[in-house]
């Protein structure tokens, strides 16, 4: 069973082994836990642009990769559906909820999102959470869904500042990828691109397209282009 897209959010590229800097230890750390069915509920939160949908996506593909089922579903996109169309997930081994604040304000989805994890804790399951709020600060009308949210494992994402996480994502990103960026490309992006972690794996995804793998030396006006577009990521 391969990630729900439903036709809503962009493919994203991602795997466990990209998120390699020293800040996404206690985040690895806790998805090697839930790989290992140590816990049954975690929830990840850090404000927007921090990576916390390619990590869903790069949990669920961990799972498939080994056999297991996996589904990713946003709810902020899911909010004019009917509730019905996540009562059917308590049948995958692992449900990624992105965006569960976005059911603030939402009673039937809250409802909804509860007996989700009540099937899913019955039938064996795990759940992965992702927000721009921490457990505690969620705002929900139903308070035995926050009681829920609360009891998970919750880890806060780094939030893209540290230069550490930043070269350590984009090495392993190359690495995985296959792909070689010149010394000065690499320098300039860490220096001058974008610190947000899914802008910046948006850079080296548009980067890694316009170089093709090319490891001649790049002209002058090559690089300035290269930096023009580094810069509109950075903007």
């Amino acid at each position: 069973m391969r990630q729900l897209q439903l036709d809503i959010e962009p493919q994203l590229d991602a795997r466990i082994s990209d998120f390699s800097g020293p800040g996404w230890g206690p985040v690895i750390d806790a998805v090697r836990q839930l790989h290992a069915g140590l816990m049954n509920r975690f929830y990840l939160y850090g404000g927007a642009g921090t990576g916390k949908s390619h990590l869903l996506t790069a949990i669920c593909d961990s799972y498939l990769d080994v056999g297991k089922s996996a589904i990713k579903v946003s709810l902020l996109e899911l909010l004019d559906a009917p509730i019905e169309a996540i009562t059917s997930l308590d049948r995958y081994d692992l449900v990624a909820l992105d965006d569960i604040e976005a059911i603030s304000g939402v009673p039937h989805w809250q409802k909804a999102v509860f007996h989700l994890i009540n099937n899913n804790n019955d039938g064996g399951g795990q759940l992965v959470f992702s927000s721009r709020s921490a457990p505690i600060e969620l705002k929900l009308e139903l308070p035995d869904l926050q009681s829920r949210l609360t009891q998970a494992v919750s880890v806060k994402v780094p939030t893209g500042q540290s230069y550490a996480d930043r070269y350590a994502l984009l090495h392993s990103v190359l690495d995985r990828k296959g792909v070689h960026f010149d010394p000065l490309i690499i320098d300039y992006l860490l220096t001058n691109g974008p610190i947000q972690t899914s802008t910046l794996l948006q850079t080296v995804d548009q980067l890694s397209k316009l170089l093709q793998g090319e490891k001649v030396k790049l002209s002058n006006a090559t690089l300035k282009q290269i930096y023009a577009l580094i810069d509109q990521y950075s903007a």
